[in-house]
């Protein structure tokens, strides 16, 4: 299945950063039978929430959304009325992302990757992450406060981690848009899945440094998280 643009074209993209926002998980462990990236928070969808700063940030001249096959076939009605290219997900996190690389214009550079079901990024976490993308790549991060222990499998501690160094990985993620393809090309012949793409870079070479995220910067994956973002929105909007 090919991408679907719901705009004529993308103008001005030359020299401009792309976006790739992937929502392709069926995404039912909060129960019910809305996928989670369409679920409301104070009134509106968490996936539009987590796409609307990246079609207003003037840097940013594509954004390319990964949602399940089905669902660019039939795309719910709020996001017809968007500017963005609709991408088919794949069987894997890495092959959803692949496909959205692939929707974006080939003069998108660099390309920024962002989870569907952070519906908090701001506008200062983008900014920062496209400046590090131009670097050479950079993910929004947050350091870690609690004690970290690595335990073995019979859940003893092994040692406990220098928090010092230890930074939580949030999206979204920035690279030059070759770095990218090529990290996700080389994966894609040598069979390997990461869990997020800054680990696909380090894999194959590349030096990835973080800029600050948010704790606001959350991702919806439990009904608690449903909680805490609907107190967040109140606050925001």
């Amino acid at each position: 299945m090919s991408a679907l643009s719901l705009r004529a074209s993308f103008p001005e993209s030359a020299s401009r950063a792309g976006a790739v926002i992937v929502a392709a998980g069926a995404g039912r462990r909060l129960g019910g039978e809305v996928r989670k990236q369409y679920l409301e928070i104070a009134g509106e969808p968490v996936l539009l929430r987590a796409i609307r700063p990246f079609l207003a940030h003037p840097e940013i001249g594509a954004v390319v959304v990964v949602l399940p096959p089905e669902d660019v076939l039939d795309p719910p009605g709020w996001i017809r009325e968007l500017e963005v290219t609709l991408a088919p997900g794949g069987a894997e996190r890495g092959d959803s992302v692949w496909s959205g690389l692939m929707a974006l214009p080939a003069e998108a550079d660099p390309v920024l990757i962002h989870d569907g079901a952070r519906p908090f990024v701001s506008a200062g976490i983008i900014e920062r992450v496209l400046a590090g993308a131009r670097s050479g790549g950079a993910i929004a991060a947050l350091r870690v406060a609690d004690t970290i222990k690595v335990v073995d499998e019979e859940g003893r501690i092994e040692t406990t981690l220098d928090r010092s160094r230890l930074w939580q990985a949030q999206t979204p993620q920035g690279f030059p848009r070759e770095v990218i393809l090529g990290a996700h090309r080389r994966a894609r012949q040598d069979g390997v899945a990461a869990t997020d793409d800054a680990a696909l870079c380090e894999r194959y070479g590349s030096r990835v440094g973080v800029v600050e995220g948010s704790a606001e910067n959350i991702k919806i994956t439990r009904p608690a998280d449903l909680v805490l973002a609907e107190a967040l929105a109140r606050s925001v909007d």
